[in-house]
């Protein structure tokens, strides 16, 4: 190297939003997935001219003020085309803001899934496209050269549709902090509740007792959607084109995610939560909700909104979306995770030696540890009582 040497993220503190890849222009910096199934970053020396440009791009090192918004504005929302919105995850709030931005010529970016299960950022730019990012995707999407196409369309004049988790939007902005476009740019957060390792699905995929071929969905509302006691019913497509149910049983992949014990370890202490935040809209599900039981079956969205720009263009959306103000001290109730980034499991054994686990185990025992499939009269419901007692 010529000159000094990048302080990027350390490897508990780097959310893996790859902005630090997209900023350089040399090469220097390329991803990979750690020994424990998540996205960290890797410098080639004899590529790094020293310029410091990833070092200041990335959201963690600069000390980006992700949550300090001047406002916060809580609405139940839903998508008025029930269509659309039953397809959704929850109230179908951001298919809407999606078709209003194409609609209008410009283009939607966020997570599509690709082969079994890859999950990589994209960008569409038709209303037939837009399934792609509609659902939820429960492991980390990959989002390197997402930035740098998002600059471009901005640069072109677009109105783009951005989202992600709260510190992929911080890793956009703090990308877009020092350039010039002439483009409309609109960013909409998830709230989140940490991103599972990907050795949860690498070892779905290899054991369960049929060839896959792709994870048809994570979450659907064919059993509806509810306030409170949603269950998880994630499909799965066989080569064969058997599709098999996972709803109720107890798996790697939905239930290893609700357990966290495999969260990257920023997750267990996110710097990128809060009711204020630097994105547009955060957006999740109203859990909790008492005023609009009957628009429970189908799916309702909790939206929050941070500063005069998105206020507006929610205004402009009025005609397809039913929008009514919420009780903050309710939403906040249910939904922690939108203002709490803490979470004591990455203190946990199974996280420490997750990496050994998953290399030394049977499968049978990582679903024990990660996914709770025990009998009632099971050692490991002892161990998991336990914990809970005094942690």
């Amino acid at each position: 190297m010529k000159n000094n040497t990048p302080q990027l993220a350390s490897h508990r503190e780097c959310t893996g939003c790859m902005a630090c890849v997209d900023s350089c222009n040399h090469c220097a910096l390329s991803s990979y997935i750690g020994e424990d199934g998540h996205y960290y970053v890797q410098t080639d020396e004899k590529a790094c001219i020293g310029c410091l440009l990833c070092e200041k791009v990335c959201p963690v090192v600069s000390d980006m003020k992700y949550g300090q918004s001047n406002l916060s504005e809580f609405y139940a929302v839903w998508n008025k085309n029930n269509d659309e919105r039953l397809k959704s995850a929850s109230g179908g709030a951001f298919s809407a803001m999606a078709h209003y931005v194409i609609e209008r010529g410009g283009v939607v970016i966020g997570a599509a899934i690709d082969n079994i299960c890859d999950v990589n950022h994209v960008v569409v730019d038709s209303l037939n496209e837009l399934y792609k990012l509609q659902g939820s995707k429960y492991t980390q999407s990959n989002t390197k050269g997402i930035f740098d196409k998002t600059y471009k369309h901005l640069r072109e004049g677009k109105f783009v549709l951005f989202s992600g988790t709260g510190c992929q939007v911080a890793g956009l902005l703090s990308y877009l902090k020092n350039r010039k476009y002439t483009g409309r740019l609109i960013t909409v957060d998830l709230i989140c509740g940490g991103v599972s390792s990907k050795l949860l699905l690498q070892k779905f995929v290899e054991n369960e007792p049929y060839k896959i071929k792709r994870i048809k969905s994570f979450r659907t509302k064919d059993h509806g959607w509810k306030p409170k006691g949603f269950v998880y019913n994630m499909k799965v497509e066989d080569t064969n084109g058997m599709i098999h149910d996972y709803t109720g049983i107890k798996n790697l992949i939905t239930t290893g995610f609700s357990t966290e014990l495999t969260n990257r370890y920023s997750c267990y202490d996110c710097k990128f939560i809060g009711s204020n935040r630097l994105s547009d809209f955060t957006i999740g599900d109203l859990w909790g909700d008492k005023e609009f039981p009957q628009e429970h079956y189908r799916g309702l969205s909790m939206l929050v909104v941070h500063n005069g720009k998105a206020l507006r263009l929610l205004n402009e959306m009025k005609g397809c979306l039913s929008l009514f103000h919420s009780d903050e001290v309710q939403a906040k109730k249910h939904n922690y995770r939108l203002i709490d980034g803490k979470n004591s499991k990455g203190k946990s054994l199974e996280r420490k030696f997750m990496p050994w686990i998953f290399a030394h185990c049977s499968y049978n025992v990582l679903k024990k540890i990660y996914a709770n499939d025990y009998s009632n009269y099971s050692p490991w419901l002892i161990l998991k009582i336990c914990r809970k007692l005094f942690s």
